[in-house]
């Protein structure tokens, strides 16, 4: 009776995903359906392979780093049309340290190639167009139509076709769907994965997405990968058509991991953030920000438009102009004067006056022995990025206001880094983006190594730090930030820091010279 039940549950599941006229999206060439590589017309194997089984689906395994699969057709030429892979880590795949020494065999180590258009896949910037997982700085899944940096032409002017998704990370023997959808014509790209819409193009580009004519073949392969059926379709299939596609093919469906995906990545089911601070918590900053004489309490790193305090509340301004290197020290940090030390609670409210821009809460920022770097070594003048992972800093960054198109700006999305070792604490996206020329209400909240961040009342990021996991102790000393990088103007007002701390200072020894 209970194999009845699930016989008669899979056909009501499977009923459910077909359209309206009975039948799926069919696709005009398929690879790997049979691994066959007899026909060397179409895929040819190159160097060192084998065939593997894992849950009821085979992969080729690109056994050398020098191995590739070479696909000799596709469609990503055609205006419009979709591509599906699906692929299966053999370890987990998630974040990676950047250091150089990493790189001394493999330049190449943070790219996993799933389609490239270079003969060698792992060779991100040679390829004109790049399907892959870059594992450096935040996790990144993503596709490139242009040769070259996906951070230099996702940031400059020409603004370069792509599509990403931070943060992105894939547990071990697991199949995964990988679905790329594109539209010349119209310049709309959308990324999903496991029919769960994870990218889309940047909603804040000027002018025509820059692309270049991709090559005949496309290859994959990676050691750490294993790749089973690709499919390409000549339409621009809906995020329907890509979910029920996904659930056709999927030879073990996980429903907590599609309820995490939808959670993570579409804002599903996202919790109210509900907390007071009670007596054993301080108040150490309570600014409206609306007097100028408060400035006096930051201290203003590096070369805004403008920094000013009005009835209004705190401005900060930065060029409205696309990235280069002349304007970089153009961005502005707002450092606090005040250290702050124990657990942490802030609150402030912001207003986004114009599209584009990136704003960011910094916490517990120190020197990289706690101390306070601000007394202890010249002050710093950049406004650069690279003062938040690139220096001496200890820090926790939440993006959580970002127009940017290294992930998904259709949408408000919320990432936490810990630095500087660049780790990826958390990630999330609400499923409608910000209203402009609104206030709404941050709330930041770490006790001992919990960390929650919340918007308008609704969690963004939750996270767990570990101080035994190579990435340095949990922070819970330092000053605060907040960071406005290029393109952003938003008001602040009502900044509120709350403390409790176990160390009681019983008193303060000053030297007298």
């Amino acid at each position: 009776m209970r194999n009845y039940f699930k016989l008669i549950s899979f056909c009501i599941l499977f009923l459910t995903i077909l359209d309206s006229n009975g039948q799926l999206p069919q696709p005009v060439l398929t690879y790997l359906d049979g691994f066959s590589f007899t026909d060397t017309s179409r895929i040819a194997v190159k160097g060192q392979a084998r065939i593997l089984s894992i849950d009821k689906r085979m992969g080729i395994n690109m056994t050398s780093i020098h191995s590739a699969l070479q696909l000799k057709k596709h469609t990503l030429n055609q205006p419009q049309g979709t591509v599906t892979v699906w692929f299966l880590p053999l370890e987990d795949m998630s974040h990676f340290p950047m250091s150089d020494n990493l790189k001394i065999s493999n330049k190449n180590i943070y790219t996993y190639p799933l389609l490239s258009d270079s003969p060698n896949p792992q060779d991100f910037n040679a390829a004109n167009f790049k399907l892959v997982w870059d594992g450096g700085w935040h996790p990144n899944l993503l596709a490139l139509f242009a040769k070259g940096s996906f951070y230099e032409d996702a940031f400059n002017l020409p603004y370069s076709a792509n599509v990403s998704s931070s943060h992105a990370s894939f547990k071990k023997n697991t199949w995964y769907q990988i679905t790329l959808t594109w539209d010349y014509p119209n310049d709309k790209y959308s990324l999903y994965i496991n029919g769960v819409l994870v990218g889309r193009e940047n909603q804040f580009k000027e002018g025509i997405f820059h692309r270049d004519s991709i090559r005949t073949s496309l290859f994959t392969g990676n050691p750490a990968l294993a790749i089973s059926t690709i499919k390409f379709y000549n339409n621009s299939l809906t995020k329907d058509d890509v979910y029920k596609l996904f659930h056709s093919e999927v030879t073990h469906f996980d429903r907590n991991l599609e309820t995490e995906l939808q959670y993570m990545y579409e804002g599903k089911n996202r919790k109210p953030f509900i907390w007071q601070p009670d007596n054993s918590w301080l108040k150490k900053f309570d600014i409206s920000l609306s007097n100028p004489i408060q400035l006096d309490s930051f201290y203003v790193q590096g070369k805004p438009v403008n920094v000013s305090i009005s009835e209004k509340g705190l401005l900060i301004e930065t060029i409205n102009k696309c990235y280069t290197g002349a304007l970089l020290d153009s961005q502005v940090y707002l450092f606090s004067k005040k250290v702050f030390e124990g657990d942490l609670y802030v609150e402030y409210e912001f207003n986004s006056l114009r599209p584009g821009g990136l704003s960011l809460l910094m916490t517990q920022a120190s020197g990289m022995n706690r101390e306070d770097f601000m007394a202890d070594y010249p002050l710093r003048t950049s406004g650069r990025m690279s003062v938040l992972y690139g220096e001496d800093i200890r820090n926790y960054h939440w993006e959580y206001y970002r127009d940017m198109s290294d992930t998904r700006n259709d949408v408000l999305t919320s990432g936490l880094i810990k630095n500087p070792f660049t780790y990826p604490l958390a990630f999330g996206c609400l499923d409608k983006p910000l209203e402009k020329n609104k206030w709404h209400k941050l709330q930041f909240l770490q006790i001992d190594n919990k960390i929650i961040g919340a918007i308008d009342g609704i969690i963004m990021i939750e996270a767990t730090d570990n101080g035994f996991s190579n990435h340095g102790s949990v922070y819970n000393f330092g000053h605060i930030a907040i960071r406005c990088m290029l393109h952003t103007k938003m008001l602040f007002r009502n900044l509120k820091v709350y403390n409790r701390n176990v160390v009681q200072t019983i008193s303060v020894i000053k030297t007298i010279k």
